[in-house]
C-alpha cells in the first residue's frame, strides 16, 4: 500500500479513536462526577424532620427565624409539588428545579435519574451551556470543572499515547531510508554495489529500483573499466609485441624483408591505428556540443543509397543485404556530416557483428508530428539484461555471444547516441533472440 494511502487512513483512524475515547471518557466521568454532584446537592438542602414540624405546631409563641425557616420549608414544598405537576405534563423534563426539588424528597441518585430521564452527559451539556451564568459556589459549576479537568488530563495521556505510536509507525514506515542511506554510503566510502531487496509497491519502490539500477551501473562501469584497461592492454601490447619481435628478426636477418613480411607488419600497425581511432573517435565526439552541428534539409532516402552503395563490397563476402523501405519524399532537418557518419556506424557494425546471411532493414515513416527512422536486423542479439547496458562507453557484450575479439559494442552505440541527442531527437534499442537488433530514432517533422 503506498504511504499517502496509509497517511490517510492512519489520520482517519487517529480522529475516529479520538473522538469514540472522548465520548467514552466524557461518559465515565460525567457519570463519576454526576453522582457526587447529586450529593453536594443534597447537603445544599435542609433536611425536613418531622419532629421538627411539631415543634413548630406546639409552639404557641415562635421565634421570628423559626417562622422564615417554615415559610422556607412552604417554599420548597410548593416548589416541589410544581414541578411534579409539570414532570406528569412532560416526563423527559431535566430542569434544575426539579432536579433540586427532588433531591429535597430524599430520592437517590439512580432513582432521579430514571425519573427525570436525564443522564450525567445530558446534565453536563445542558450545564455547560449555561456555564458564564453559574455560580461557582453551585454544584452544577463543580461537576463541569472537574469533568473538564478529567477530560484534560485524560486527552494529555491520550495524545502522548498517540504521538509514541505514530513516532513507531514512521520509524517502522521509513526503514527504507535508512537502507538507502548505508547503500549509498557503501557506494562512496567503501566501494560496494548491492542491491536493496525491497518487495512493497509502494512510493520508496521506485526509488529503490533506481538505487539498484545505479548500483548496477556503477558496478558495470567499474567492470567495463577494468575490462577496458585490460583488453586494450593486451590489444595493444600483441600488435606492438609483434611488430617488434619482426622488426628484431630482420635487424638480426632472421627475418627477410619480403613482401610477405612487411605485409604482416603493415596489418599489427593498421590493427593498432584501428583500435586507436575507436578510441579517439568517441573522445573526439564527447567533446562537441549541439552548436558544432550544421542543420539542413536533405533527402533521407539518397542518403541511404549512397552510402550503403560503398559498403556493396564488404556486403557481398559476407552475403548480407540492406533492404530500405524509405520513401522518396521523406525529408528530414539534420546535419548531413553527423547523419552520414551515423548510417557508416549502422552498417559497418551491422557488416562486422550480425554475421553472415543476414539483412539489415531500413525503415522511415511519419506518425502525428514526428518522424521514425528504423534499423533492424536478424543477425546477433543481446540479452534483456545487457540493454541497459551497452551504449555504456567500451562496453563489451557476454563472451559467449561476442566471438569477435574487437566488438566493443558500447563504442558505436554511445556515437550513435551522441548524434541523436545532439539533435534532441529519441533514440531506443532493442533485441529478441534470433531477431537481432532494433534500433529507433525519433524526431519532430
Amino acid at each position: 500500500m503506498k504511504f499517502s494511502y496509509k497517511f490517510l487512513i492512519a489520520t482517519l483512524l487517529i480522529l475516529s479513536v479520538m473522538i469514540f475515547a472522548n465520548v467514552l471518557a466524557l461518559k465515565h466521568y460525567g457519570g463519576m462526577y454526576f453522582s457526587e454532584y447529586l450529593v453536594d446537592f443534597k447537603k445544599q438542602v435542609a433536611e425536613i424532620d418531622s419532629s421538627f414540624l411539631d415543634s413548630i405546631l406546639q409552639n404557641k409563641k415562635i421565634d421570628p427565624l423559626i417562622l422564615q425557616e417554615y415559610a422556607d420549608i412552604q417554599k420548597d414544598l410548593w416548589k416541589i409539588s410544581t414541578s411534579l405537576e409539570k414532570f406528569s405534563e412532560n416526563p423527559y423534563i431535566s430542569n434544575s428545579s426539579l432536579i433540586e426539588s427532588l433531591q429535597k424528597s430524599w430520592l437517590p441518585s439512580s432513582t432521579i435519574e430514571q425519573v427525570i430521564g436525564t443522564n450525567a452527559l445530558q446534565s453536563f451539556f445542558w450545564n455547560i451551556t449555561n456555564f458564564v451564568s453559574l455560580d461557582s459556589s453551585k454544584p452544577e459549576w463543580k461537576f463541569i470543572i472537574r469533568t473538564l479537568v478529567s477530560m484534560a488530563y485524560f486527552n494529555l495521556v491520550l495524545i502522548w499515547t498517540i504521538l509514541l505510536l505514530s513516532y513507531i509507525w514512521v520509524v517502522y514506515t521509513f526503514r527504507p531510508v535508512r537502507s538507502i542511506v548505508d547503500n549509498l554510503s557503501d557506494i562512496v566510502y567503501k566501494k560496494e554495489y548491492k542491491n536493496i531487496v525491497y518487495r512493497k509497491k509502494d512510493e520508496f519502490f521506485p526509488l529503490m529500483e533506481a538505487i539498484n539500477n545505479l548500483n548496477k551501473s556503477l558496478s558495470l562501469q567499474e567492470k567495463i573499466r577494468s575490462d577496458f584497461l585490460s583488453d586494450l592492454s593486451h590489444e595493444i601490447k600483441t600488435p606492438i609485441t609483434a611488430v617488434k619481435c619482426y622488426l628484431e628478426g630482420i635487424e638480426d636477418g632472421i627475418i627477410e624483408t619480403s613482401p610477405k613480411n612487411m605485409k604482416m607488419l603493415y596489418d599489427e600497425i593498421e590493427r593498432l591505428i584501428k583500435i586507436t581511432n575507436s578510441i579517439m573517435e568517441y573522445e573526439k565526439e564527447e567533446s562537441r556540443n549541439f552548436w558544432d552541428i550544421f542543420v539542413e534539409k536533405i533527402d533521407f532516402c539518397a542518403l541511404v543509397e549512397f552510402v550503403s552503395d560503398e559498403y556493396t563490397t564488404l556486403l557481398a563476402r559476407n552475403e548480407q543485404n540492406i533492404v530500405s523501405y524509405v520513401p522518396g519524399e521523406f525529408s528530414i532537418q539534420v546535419d548531413k556530416d553527423k547523419m552520414t557518419q551515423l548510417l557508416h556506424n549502422v552498417f559497418s557494425n551491422f557488416n562486422k557483428y550480425a554475421g553472415k546471411w543476414t539483412t539489415l532493414t531500413i525503415k522511415a515513416y511519419n506518425k502525428a508530428s514526428r518522424h521514425f527512422i528504423t534499423f533492424s536486423d536478424n543477425g546477433k542479439w543481446v540479452g534483456k539484461e545487457e540493454l541497459p547496458f551497452i551504449k555504456e562507453k567500451f562496453y563489451k557484450v557476454e563472451k559467449s555471444r561476442n566471438k569477435n575479439k574487437d566488438s566493443w559494442i558500447g563504442i558505436w552505440l554511445s556515437v550513435i547516441e551522441k548524434i541523436v541527442r545532439l539533435h534532441g531527437w529519441e533514440f531506443y534499442i532493442d533485441s529478441e533472440q534470433k531477431k537481432g537488433f532494433v534500433i529507433t530514432i525519433e524526431l519532430p517533422r
